[in-house]
């Protein structure tokens, strides 16, 4: 089997994992249970914790790797730079409803991910655009908790996608606001998940 196409399994897998948060945070990441877990030798397993670890999505721990521990000052900077990503767009708003995704089937953390990707997409700025992209990843699995805390994420975000370009940016700073100020409580349900 070509190297490649191994590879890219495994960091699919390994990335797919940490954004659905299926470790606790602070987890040791051990490329050899990984491996197995993967059905993949040790080296792709290594060589994608490596490249997720240049993302931010895995932290080296000494002479291994563990998914980063998430406090509450990270988390409200990571919610505060989404905020500042999205309302650099030129224009955010106008954004095609056939975009986000919607349905029973979809997640609130998926409709959420697409809704922000498509208004990073409308800057014209790939750099933007691969910016909200991995934001989006490392948020992911705190946006799952936000659908269990927040009752109202579906309208919140219809509302989002709905609005015209002169209120999408009040309806993005509240949103934003609104999370920042239960980041102790998101944080809570998140380690909850594996405690």
């Amino acid at each position: 089997m070509n190297a490649a196409p191994v590879f890219d399994r495994v960091y699919s897998g390994l990335k797919q994992m940490l954004r659905q948060g299926r470790r606790s945070p602070g987890a040791r990441l051990d490329p050899a249970a990984l491996a197995d877990e993967l059905a993949a030798s040790i080296t792709p397993v290594r060589d994608a914790l490596y490249r997720l670890t240049g993302e931010r999505m895995v932290d080296g721990a000494g002479e291994g790797f563990q998914v980063p521990l998430l406090t509450e000052p990270d988390l409200r900077d990571l919610y505060a730079w989404n905020l500042q990503l999205l309302l650099a767009a030129p224009r955010p708003g106008d954004l095609p409803a056939a975009q986000i995704g919607t349905g029973p089937s979809v997640l609130i953390a998926e409709r959420a991910e697409a809704l922000f990707a498509g208004i990073a997409r409308l800057s014209g700025n790939c750099e933007q655009l691969a910016a909200v992209t991995a934001l989006n990843d490392r948020l992911y699995a705190v946006r799952i908790c936000e659908e269990s805390w927040f009752g109202d994420c579906e309208e919140e975000l219809a509302a989002l996608v709905q609005a015209e370009s002169r209120e999408i940016r009040v309806l993005l700073g509240r949103y934003h606001r609104r999370r920042i100020a239960a980041v102790p409580e998101l944080l809570r349900l998140r380690y909850r998940a594996h405690g």
